[in-house]
């Protein structure tokens, strides 16, 4: 999966160019698709080969992994430091001795929509700007909660995650169009668990 991620990276330079810190939101339209396991591994491709420091930061409430996957028992999400007004540090997390960094969300917490459609979200994604050279954005399904749509308008560009030969092309093509219709720049879309088969004429020649 390395070298797919690097070519995405590419990809996502060609289509934001120039100097700048930048902002990335993945998110799929259901469930399942795998948006958590394509953006941390390019989280880590990022951190580790291009030397860059990387934030991961966790905006699914309903089903949150990056503590999960980095046995993390974390004592604060982002959102709560974005309603209290408390100091960013509060909710990062380094993994390891690496650039790579991880903030989680909070389960328990204040309704969505003060969060995510807040202006104070403005002002702490903007400081995460300054802090890190890359921050990724780990969204709900496009079609499980509104909180992905609610940023996707506030960040530099969106990665759709597909699972290939599974999610319907019509249920796609809608996520687009929300996303769209809220401000958000699509850069493309990523066919996630793509299967190869194997042609019947191969198996007659052996």
């Amino acid at each position: 999966m390395e070298e797919e991620m690097i070519s995405l990276r590419h990809s996502i330079d060609s289509l934001l160019p120039g100097p700048g810190k930048r902002i990335i939101q993945f998110i799929g339209s259901t469930e399942g698709e795998g948006t958590s396991t394509i953006v941390r591994e390019f989280a880590r491709v990022s951190a580790l080969k291009f030397g860059e420091t990387v934030l991961l930061m966790d905006a699914d409430r309903h089903g949150p992994a990056r503590s999960l996957f980095f046995d993390r028992n974390p004592g604060c999400g982002w959102d709560e430091v974005v309603q209290k007004g408390d100091p960013i540090d509060k909710a990062l997390y380094q993994i390891e001795n690496t650039s790579l960094f991880v903030t989680p969300v909070s389960r328990a917490s204040v309704p969505a929509y003060q969060t995510f459609d807040s202006h104070k979200i403005l002002t702490f994604l903007e400081e995460l700007r300054k802090r890190f050279d890359l921050v990724l954005i780990d969204s709900s399904p496009a079609n499980t909660s509104p909180d992905g749509l609610g940023l996707s308008q506030k960040v530099d560009g969106i990665v759709l995650v597909v699972e290939a030969e599974k999610t319907r092309w019509p249920v796609v093509e809608s996520v687009k169009e929300k996303i769209t219709r809220s401000g958000g720049k699509i850069l493309g879309i990523v066919f996630n668990k793509r299967r190869y088969h194997i042609p019947k004429w191969i198996y007659k020649t052996l």
